[in-house]
């Protein structure tokens, strides 16, 4: 008993440093995710994109602007109180 509280700061084994289970599994995420991130980069720099990918950047560029119009034109309704 005299030894353990001569020496409080001394840490069980288990506990002696390194990194936990759940530890390890989020240092590998965020390495899976940096990685995917560097690599979706690069391929954007290289301008890699599927002729597909640019058709829907039109599609949707069109139908967010078809979208505020008809919003603005239903607050343009309202006010005028129809």
């Amino acid at each position: 008993m005299l030894g353990a509280l001569a020496h409080p700061h001394v840490l069980h084994p288990a506990h002696a440093g390194g990194l936990s289970t759940a530890g390890v599994v989020l240092v590998s995420l965020g390495a899976a995710v940096a990685l995917g991130c560097l690599a979706w980069a690069a391929a954007r720099t290289a301008a890699l994109e599927p002729r597909w990918t640019l058709s829907l950047r039109h599609a949707l560029a069109e139908a967010g602007f078809r979208a505020s119009a008809t919003w603005a034109e239903l607050g343009d309704w309202m006010r005028l109180g129809r």
